[in-house]
């Protein structure tokens, strides 16, 4: 999905030609400037604004390194706002907000605040509803939970990018099948991991050649989990992720993987593996090798 991010930046301002053309050519962006405050606006695509968040912020800093992302701006309006932005009557929204229509969906979000006697909602919160019946923009601004997690985790996010690290995005393997406690086990153990200071730093050195060396995702996941389902939580412009499970004494244990595109790579089946193979069979090959001779860990290609 898209996501539009309406940011409040410093670092760059809108007399730099050059960081502007860099806005709009690279991001088909719009930088502005209001009472002596600058505004970025930005899209991305994610799986979720998170996800998105993390994208835009590693791309922003790879094209314009003074750049600082503040915080998100809530972009608050009004019932007349909303009447203008979905080309409805201002009664007609007003019978929204009381509950008047629509009342089998989920109620209207509740307003952000008060501006003057009037309430003013997030744009996100309002955006969200109108999804329920189709209607709304296309491109997804974040809603008032999502913009406080990002803007949570901007300065954890710059911090680590000013000490030349990747940004690392975790993701899990599978989700429905009643497991999903033991990935998140995986995930926080690997965060308690990556604290442990040089921890990151190894990782980010695996002999992958990842085309966006800011950027590190992270696959949690299972010994039953398929490798094919591993790789198809790589993202859409990734070839190579690092794969995170728990082996058979549960130790922690990371292993590169890639998609079919990724150079370089092994492919299961020269492992002797099948096209159903799973985190456990690569370990049980890893551990013992074809023959019972224990081999070294290899950068397998999963599936697609």
């Amino acid at each position: 999905m898209e996501y539009e991010f309406h940011f409040v930046v410093d670092g760059i301002e809108v007399d730099d030609d050059k960081a502007v053309a860099i806005v709009h050519e690279t991001f088909d962006g719009v930088l502005t400037r209001h009472r002596g405050r600058h505004f970025l606006d930005v899209s991305e695509s994610g799986v979720n604004a998170i996800d998105a968040a993390h994208r835009i912020v590693v791309r922003l800093r790879k094209s314009l390194p003074a750049l600082r992302l503040l915080r998100t701006d809530p972009d608050l309006v009004g019932v007349s706002d909303i009447a203008e932005r979905v080309e409805r009557s201002r009664q007609n929204v007003q019978q929204w907000v009381s509950g008047e229509r629509r009342q089998d969906k989920l109620p209207f979000p509740d307003p952000e605040g008060i501006t003057g006697r009037s309430p003013v909602w997030r744009w996100g919160d309002v955006n969200a509803w109108l999804a329920q019946f189709g209607e709304g923009d296309e491109v997804h601004p974040p809603t008032r939970e999502e913009a406080l997690t990002i803007d949570f985790l901007l300065p954890k996010w710059q911090r680590t990018l000013d000490d030349g690290l990747p940004l690392v995005h975790f993701v899990a393997a599978e989700s429905g099948d009643g497991r999903e406690g033991e990935r998140e086990t995986v995930q926080r153990l690997l965060e308690g991991t990556l604290a442990l200071p040089g921890v990151l730093e190894r990782i980010a050195a695996f002999p992958v050649p990842r085309t966006e060396r800011q950027r590190l995702t992270v696959v949690c996941a299972v010994l039953t989990d398929r490798l094919s389902g591993v790789v198809s939580r790589i993202g859409h412009d990734e070839v190579w992720a690092v794969l995170a499970f728990q082996g058979a004494e549960s130790e922690l244990r990371l292993q590169p993987v890639g998609t079919a595109d990724a150079p370089g790579a092994v492919p299961v089946s020269r492992l002797g593996l099948g096209r159903d193979a799973t985190v456990g069979d690569l370990l049980l090959v890893q551990t013992n090798g074809p023959d019972d001779i224990p081999v070294t860990p290899i950068t397998p290609v999963g599936l697609d």
